[in-house]
Parts: C-alpha cells; sequence; structure tokens
C-alpha cells in the first residue's frame, strides 16, 4: 500500500482529501479498496491528517546492535567477545550453559568495555547465588537476566513450584543493576497479535514489580523486555512505539526511577524453509522495523534450518544493522500522523486489555485457568488464514524449498509427550503446513 502525507492546509480538510479520492474510485467502495484492517481491528489509511493525530509520543532511542552468544565453552566466548569489540561492538546477550564451567574466572576475563546481560536458563539456587556474588565484586557493566514466567509459559510447568521459582527470581536481583527481565519472544512466535504482546508482556513485568515492591526498596530499577518483530512494517514499527508509550505510562505512576529498554530480535513467525530471497528481505524489514520502532538493542537473526551462521554471515549481519542505524532513527518519526495514530490505538487497546488481565487477577491467573492459552490460539488461527489466504495468490516457487537433506537443525514443531501443570505456549511458524504439504509431494 502506498501511503500519502499532506501537510495541514486551511483550505483543504481530510474529508475534502477523502471525497476527492472517492471520486478517482469511480464508484468503487471506498473503505473496501484502501482501507486495510488487521485481524485486530487496527485500521491503515491511504492518508492521514493532524484530524486523526489524537495524541503526541516521542521515541527517541538509539539503538545499538547486541551479539547473542550461547556460552557452553568460557574460553571460545571470551574470543568471541574479543572479536567483536574489535568490529565495535560491544553489547552481548549470553546465556550460560552452567555444567563443568569456572564461573568466576570467566567473570573476571569479560573485558571492561563491554556491556553484558547475562540470560539464566536454569533455576538452580545455589548456581543463582553464585553468579549473583559474582556480578557483584566484577567491576564490570552486567544485568542479570532471568525470566522463570516465560520459561514456565514454554514448558507448561515451573523449574520447582511457583513461589519458589518467583522468589528465586525476586531474591536474586542484583543490587549493583537491578533489573527486571521479561522476554515476550514466546507470545510473538506463538501467533500472538500486537495488541496480546504488549498487554501480556507488561503483565508478565507485574507479576515481578509486585514482589518486588512488596521486599525491597529499590531506587533505580531497569525493565527490560526482550521483543520478537516481523515483517510487517508500520504495524510492527507502531507496536514497538505503543509497547514503550504503554510501559512508561504503567509504571511511571509507581514514583520509582525506573528506566524502560528493549532487546529486539527478527520473528520466527513469518520465516521459511525457501532458499530465494524471501526471508534476507523479511529479516531487513523486521531490522529496520526495531529500529524506527525505538528498540535499544537489536539481535541479528539465524537460520531457522541451519545450526550455526558462519563468521562471514554473522558480520554481514551485524554490518547491515549498523547501517540502518546510521540511516534510520526512531525520531524521524515523531509527529508523523500515521505512525501517532496507529501507535495510539494500538496503545489505547494494549492498555484496556492489561488493566482488564490485571482485574482479573493478573497474567499467571489467566494462564492457570486457560484463559490466555485458549485466546492466543484463537488469534494465531486468524492470522494463520489470512497468511494461507495470501499465499494462494502469491506466485511461490514451491521448488526452491531447502530439502530434507540441507537441514542441520528440524524446521517443524517438535513436542515432547510429558506432563505439564499447564498447556504450554507452541512456538510455529506460518509456513509450516504449506512446507509440509509440499514435502510430501
Amino acid at each position: 500500500m502506498i501511503e500519502m502525507y499532506f501537510k495541514d492546509s486551511p483550505k483543504t480538510t481530510a474529508k475534502q482529501w477523502k471525497q476527492r479520492v472517492q471520486f478517482e474510485l469511480q464508484g468503487a467502495d471506498y473503505n473496501d479498496l484502501l482501507v486495510h484492517k488487521s485481524h485486530e481491528g487496527i485500521s491503515l489509511l491511504p492518508f492521514y491528517t493532524s484530524e486523526n493525530k489524537q495524541f503526541t509520543y516521542e521515541v527517541n532511542a538509539e539503538p545499538k546492535a547486541m551479539i547473542s552468544l550461547y556460552c557452553s565453552n568460557t574460553e571460545q566466548t571470551l574470543k568471541r567477545i574479543d572479536f567483536w569489540l574489535s568490529k565495535n561492538v560491544n553489547h552481548f546477550f549470553i546465556t550460560l550453559h552452567f555444567e563443568k564451567n569456572n564461573w568466576s574466572e570467566f567473570f573476571s576475563q569479560l573485558p571492561e568495555n563491554g556491556v553484558y546481560f547475562i540470560d539464566i536458563q536454569l533455576l538452580d539456587l545455589s548456581f543463582l547465588q553464585k553468579i549473583n556474588e559474582l556480578i557483584q565484586n566484577c567491576y564490570r557493566k552486567i544485568f542479570l537476566c532471568n525470566d522463570c514466567i516465560h520459561k514456565f509459559l514454554k514448558k507448561g510447568k515451573w523449574f520447582q513450584n511457583q513461589k519458589s521459582d518467583l522468589e528465586l527470581v525476586i531474591n536474586n536481583i542484583s543490587d549493583k543493576n537491578p533489573v527486571i527481565f521479561v522476554d515476550t519472544t514466546l507470545y510473538q512466535n506463538a501467533g500472538v497479535g500486537m495488541i496480546q504482546q504488549i498487554a501480556y508482556g507488561v503483565s508478565q513485568a507485574m507479576e515481578y514489580f509486585k514482589n518486588i515492591c512488596n521486599k525491597f526498596i529499590i531506587n533505580e530499577l531497569k525493565i527490560c523486555f526482550k521483543v520478537a518483530v516481523g515483517d510487517n512494517f508500520m504495524f510492527e514499527i507502531s507496536k514497538m512505539r505503543a509497547f514503550r508509550q504503554v510501559t512508561e505510562s504503567v509504571f511511571e505512576k509507581f514514583g520509582s526511577n525506573i528506566k524502560i529498554f528493549f532487546i529486539t530480535e527478527t520473528s520466527n513467525r513469518g520465516l521459511s524453509i525457501l532458499k530465494s530471497k524471501y526471508n534476507e528481505n523479511y529479516v531487513s524489514l523486521a531490522y529496520e522495523s526495531a529500529i524506527l520502532g525505538g528498540s535499544d538493542f537489536v539481535i541479528p537473526k539465524n537460520s531457522v534450518i541451519y545450526k550455526k551462521n558462519t563468521l562471514e554471515n554473522e558480520t554481514n549481519s551485524i554490518e547491515e544493522i549498523q547501517k540502518i542505524i546510521q540511516n534510520r532513527k526512531a525520531a524521524f518519526l515523531n509527529g508523523m500522523y500515521s505512525f501517532e495514530t496507529i501507535s495510539y490505538e494500538i496503545a489505547k487497546k494494549s492498555l484496556l486489555l492489561f488493566q482488564n488481565i490485571e482485574k482479573s487477577g493478573g497474567l499467571l491467573e489467566q494462564v492457570k485457568n486457560h484463559t490466555l492459552q485458549k485466546k492466543i490460539k484463537e488469534k494465531a488461527q486468524e492470522e494463520q488464514i489470512l497468511f494461507e489466504k495470501q499465499i494462494e495468490k502469491m506466485n511461490i516457487d514451491f521448488q526452491c524449498f531447502a530439502s530434507k537433506e540441507e537441514w542441520e537443525l528440524y524446521p517443524f514443531v517438535k513436542q515432547k509427550q510429558e506432563k505439564t501443570l499447564v498447556e504450554p505456549l507452541i512456538e510455529k511458524r506460518l509456513w509450516e503446513k504449506i512446507e509440509k504439504r509440499q514435502l510430501k509431494r
């Protein structure tokens, strides 16, 4: 869709522009032909004026590229950190695999010019206490990230139990760099809509915040959201801006010095096993959407079917992100009628949903009574139907699918049959049904 922007003029109103466009349509229906309505009820109009804008909200984030590392070998991880520091990339999201590693030596050897977000995958009391102690005594900029609710939603069960898991997270929030870390990527990858992603993400943060308020007095707190971004350019940009707007409006009421920031990665939801340029275009649009939407950190995307990107590919991804950062700024969109309007609509609906979730007992209560899972399934199914209708209209060369012989990773949903407390959220790509049908032929 081509979007037109018009400067305000006392001689031409929005109503007159619409009348002019309708005249040019020669009897075709304006709303059917030119107004695109998402399956969440947000309209994308052919043009915007000041009459559409209801609220002004500025986003001035200055994004940086971030490298994601899975640390199973501390020596190799330190080498990779040194390599990226030499390329002027100094922000790292490190997932620890804690078995048989000398973490005291690892933390002491982290280069001082790096900034490190340490993600704890496994909850273990002694391990958490050890890591927290190391961070307290380490003169590096380290943020400890631990989201047990994300793991609960993904696995359908707690590591120990709800009370113990939440206490482990809360009690091990670093006094040095206190962070509430909220991973919302599961929602988008499971088919959740924009409005739900924001409302569920803020509700997830609130589950931690309520526990912190009961136990600590914190003068300064950071809330870090990890968010998945797709290629639906205008809506994804608006989603990111609305996410920040809603989060700030909710937490500013608590009076604490709370800072909000976002780590973004490309969603798997729309990726395919096509060998064409489709995935490259998808990822590039996601990068741009994240940066213009106000992301603070952008992580490059790995392939769906290959275990590791080559260093060359990873370097190219970082260079692409850095190039977009140089040429695109979230501040460029401040005051633009289209993004202000769409962001406001998303924020308004998200805030209302968040308030309803809190009134009903909070996010975890909705998970326990399966309200959340039911709503997510409904929204994912709506999106799947719309996607398949779009694919039918496109001229896709299905011979371009990577064959099984080329896979290093199995690209479809794998579910273990195990007993859970609640139904887990399942990440599923939109292309999976189509790919499976074609591969059977």
